[in-house]
Order: C-alpha cells, then structure tokens, then sequence
C-alpha cells in the first residue's frame, strides 16, 4: 500500500471516529451583574455596585416582600433574559410601579417617585412577569413608571 493510500485511509479514519463522537453542548449561560446570578433578580439595600443583596426572586408572579423589607429597597438588578420586573408601592391610591427591563441595573433614588422622593424605600411588592412581555417595560428597554388601580392583580 502506498503512502498516500495510507495517509487517505488514516485521515478517513479519524474522520469517521470524530463523526461517531458525540457532541458536548456546554450549556447556556447568562451573565451575572453586580453579584446577582442568571435567573435572579436581585434587591439591595444601598446601591447595587456597594450595597447589599437581601433578596433574590426567579418564581414569575405576584410576590409580597417579607414585612422586614417592605421600603427598605434601594436598587435592584434584573439579570432575567426574557421578563421585565415590576417593583410595587401599594401604600398609595392607586397603587404605584416602576417598571426594570431585562437585563437591568438601577439604583432606585435615581428614579422620582409619582408621590415625591425617590423610589429608595418605597417598594412592597415585586412582580416577575412572564416570558411573553420579551423582557420590555411598555415596548422598550428603558425604566418605565404607571400606576394601576387598587385592587388590581396580574
């Protein structure tokens, strides 16, 4: 056999084993921000480059902060792909929400509360929403503010 038969067989060799090997997908990942992991959205006390997690939610949905945190919040980080957040204050008629897009960092006292001051230490709730709204707040990526009224549940 000659060289070159040789060397055609060889190569057709490893050409088949590299076909019959499976392929490793390493999984997705997203990036993390300021400390808060993929799927996480994350609230701080203090700001989110120097404060402190002291929450992290991933279920979508309607959710009561634990009584401790209630308006203790001053930034949150939104690492989601697909699914804004709405931070609530339902001390107000009509209850009051800042909208945080996905894959979002904000300092809340950057942002004018609808009822004056900021929104540090005015949030209650927090609302993931599902995947369908493409992570937007009223069809952008920019920070969005509304109201609903009481009573109001998604």
């Amino acid at each position: 056999m000659s060289l070159k038969t040789r060397l055609t067989a060889t190569l057709f060799a490893l050409g088949v084993a590299a076909a019959a090997m499976p392929l490793a997908a390493s999984p997705a990942q997203a990036a993390s921000m300021h400390g808060c992991s993929y799927p996480n959205v994350c609230l701080y006390k203090g700001s989110y480059t120097t404060g402190t997690i002291w929450g992290r939610y991933q279920d979508p949905g309607y959710q009561s902060m634990p009584t401790a945190y209630r308006n203790v919040t001053d930034a949150v980080v939104n690492t989601r792909n697909d699914d804004s957040v709405w931070l609530l204050d339902t001390g107000p008629s009509p209850d009051r929400y800042i909208c945080i897009p996905r894959k979002t960092a904000v300092n809340l006292g950057a942002y004018a509360h609808p009822n004056g001051g900021t929104w540090a230490n005015d949030v209650d709730v927090i609302n993931i929403w599902q995947p369908s709204d493409n992570g937007l707040c009223n069809g952008t990526t920019q920070v969005r503010q509304g109201s609903k009224p009481d009573g109001w549940r998604p």
